[in-house]
């Protein structure tokens, strides 16, 4: 391998741009310097052979089969990893890259093999190699042992945790929540109404999930059954995950107003709230929610299930709290279904292989075939009269509104063809179809679906209870209607899939609230302020107030928690807002802002407040968050103050800070009206 030039002694090798990533991907790797000849003994499977190519005096790195030096090349930032060793002739061939290397990663200097054959290298590199993976087993067995007691101690922290937060339930009486949205019911009776028995509906909430402490609806009519049953779930529109659930009987409900209580305020989760209902009742039972007396605003209507379109919401009251300040044993609650994401809205979801793998062949002529490598499906030969049963003994059902078969008439005309599913307790024996009933607990039976002249097959569909059923047992019955002796069907069994029957949440990723009622205060309110440090830098220039304000309410809107620091620099006063994951959300879009190691942070000094700042904020409700901040200031101060000095001209100092700046939300109110 011929090169040019002499190499400088611990200058940084240069690698192509495209080769840089090649370089560091950290798979196994040998260098080959200048004078090594037929290398091509070296290239072995998933080794990679790179080239020192001395080159105007700086040391290249190519791939081998590369076949020029590029024209331009990058420093090497680092020594890559991988590397088993160095060949070459000679010793000092090698020295102004090994020099580079001990300053670059002196515990990572590669070993020299001395061979001027590529096959004679061979021995050595098989003792570098088996020596690497020995080295390679070990790093990944201590990996795994410190992942297990990383685990360990996450698990120790959970527990601490959970321990901090019932010793401070203890210590600080019960947070009352705070009723942050009501909407009036209708007057004349608008209502949403079960149909037949089915009832399925979304409504977004209008409010983020953080904070949310409980729920209630307006039961405009109520005549439920003993069977009847209805299931509630409070989801992240974004994510579909489950935050909150209820399912309550049917001789539960009455007219009125229905409170639901979360077990303690949801903490701060950053997506829109999404409630999904569902009910569950007899021919003859009844149920309505009422609707709001005032048109929802876009995005706000209620969802029907093969309903018509609404222009309200359901009448409903939110409330909000601190997590942590109010425990519930919340009554109907589903804690089973919590955590878990739903499935998406209208899109068959199919159910595991294993299951049919599972399933029993009870009756009738059924065979599995399999065709090529696909999956063995399963295949029922129907001859007139005759029919056919199988049974999946453990069917997955979370979250999932109907059940439907796919079947394709292989041979014979669909018409012919009738099936059924039935839904069964876990752990019923079938043997045959007579051991199917109905007067089960849970059961159901989707009544026959025949199929249709020109069709490829039938699909006949199951409702299943909205009640919290994790898995059942499922029946799907074949029939053969017709009599004459030519009518021979040959049914596919294509597929059983889970669909969940409630509307979607909306596109948009925040709604208004409904209105408040009662009216907020006229002026801001906090319910608890906060001193969570008190600092002062050692020259003493610098001084900050950090300040929680709980449970803020004003110009309608409501916050669970608000953070800000008052600080003076200089004496001169200025509020700072961060933007950090241990900070309540301040603004829904965080403005323009620098950033330090804590995070993006906003520092807003008096000439900044009154130039007009509250512009660059992009939303009402953001505009609304400071104008309540610098309205509480004064009070907060105040009541914080008394713990961070005993100092009467400093209490006064830092009252009057607060006060400066407060002047300035005049700059921020609206102007009256003319």
């Amino acid at each position: 391998m011929p090169g040019g030039g002499v190499m400088l002694a611990g200058a940084a090798p240069l690698v192509a741009r495209e080769g840089l990533a090649a370089l560091f991907d950290g798979s196994p790797k040998l260098i080959l310097l200048p004078g090594v000849a037929a290398p091509e003994a070296l290239a072995l499977p998933g080794l990679a052979l790179w080239a020192l190519r001395p080159q105007g005096g700086v040391p290249w790195l190519a791939p081998l089969a590369a076949a020029a030096v590029a024209v331009e090349g990058l420093p090497l930032p680092a020594a890559p990893g991988g590397v088993l060793a160095l060949v070459g002739p000679a010793a000092a061939a090698a020295a102004p890259l090994l020099d580079w290397w001990e300053r670059a990663a002196p515990q990572a200097v590669p070993p020299l093999i001395l061979a001027g054959q590529g096959a004679a290298a061979l021995p050595e590199l098989a003792a570098r190699a088996v020596a690497a993976l020995a080295a390679s087993a070990g790093a990944a067995a201590a990996a795994q042992q410190a992942l297990l007691a990383l685990r360990g101690e996450h698990e120790a922290l959970r527990l601490a945790q959970a321990r901090l937060r019932q010793a401070s339930a203890q210590l600080l009486p019960p947070a009352p929540p705070l009723l942050v949205a009501a909407t009036v019911p209708d007057e004349a009776g608008a209502a949403v109404a079960a149909v037949a028995g089915e009832l399925a509906l979304g409504q977004s909430l209008g409010v983020g999930l953080e904070g949310l402490a409980a729920i209630a609806l307006h039961l405009q009519a109520v005549e439920p059954g003993a069977s009847g049953l209805l299931r509630l779930r409070l989801l992240g529109a974004e994510s579909g995950r489950i935050h909150g659930a209820w399912c309550l009987p049917g001789e539960s409900l009455a007219p009125g107003w229905l409170t639901l209580d979360l077990p303690e305020p949801l903490e701060p989760l950053h997506e829109t709230a999404w409630l999904e209902v569902r009910a569950a009742l007899g021919p003859e039972d009844r149920l309505a929610l009422s609707l709001a007396a005032a048109p929802a605003p876009p995005g706000g209507s209620v969802a029907v299930a093969g309903g018509a379109a609404e222009t309200r919401a359901l009448a409903l009251a939110l409330w909000t709290g601190l997590p942590g300040r109010r425990l519930v044993q919340a009554a109907f609650w589903d804690e089973e279904t919590i955590g878990l994401p739903a499935p998406p809205t209208g899109a068959p979801v199919a159910l595991p292989e294993q299951l049919w793998r599972q399933a029993r062949l009870a009756e009738g002529r059924i065979e599995r075939v399999a065709i090529g490598r696909e999956a063995a499906r399963l295949v029922a030969a129907l001859g007139p009269g005759e029919r056919a049963l199988v049974v999946l003994p453990a069917v997955p059902l979370h979250g999932l509104d109907l059940l439907r078969a796919e079947l394709v008439v292989a041979l014979g005309d669909a018409a012919w063809l009738e099936a059924a599913l039935w839904l069964q307790p876990a752990g019923h024996e079938i043997e045959s179809v007579l051991d199917l009933s109905t007067a089960l607990p849970g059961a159901r039976w989707s009544g026959w679906h025949a199929g249709h002249p020109g069709e490829p097959g039938c699909r006949p569909v199951l409702a299943l209870p909205p009640g919290p059923v994790r898995q059942a047992g499922v029946a799907l019955v074949l029939r053969n209607r017709e009599s004459a002796p030519e009518a021979v069907l040959q049914v596919e069994i294509a597929g059983l899939a889970g669909i969940r029957r409630a509307q979607p949440p909306p596109a948009a990723p925040r709604r208004a609230p409904p209105r408040l009622l009662p009216a907020a205060p006229a002026t801001p309110f906090a319910a608890m302020v906060r001193l969570m440090e008190c600092y002062r830098s050692a020259d003493g220039g610098y001084r900050h107030l950090d300040l929680l304000l709980e449970t803020v309410r004003a110009e309608g809107q409501s916050w669970p928690r608000l953070r800000c620091k008052l600080a003076l620099n200089g004496g001169q006063p200025l509020l700072e807002f961060r933007q950090r994951p241990d900070w309540p959300q301040a603004f829904e879009r965080w403005p323009a802002s620098p950033a330090d190691a804590a995070g993006a942070y906003l520092h807003l000094t008096e000439a900044r407040l009154a130039a007009g700042f509250a512009r660059e904020l992009a939303t009402a409700r953001d505009r609304a968050a400071l104008l309540a901040v610098l309205r509480l200031l004064p009070a907060a101060v105040a009541t914080a103050a008394r713990d961070a000095t005993t100092d009467p001209e400093d209490y006064e100092r830092w009252i009057a800070a607060a006060r400066q700046l407060a002047a300035t939300a005049e700059a921020l109110e609206p102007a009256p009206a003319a």
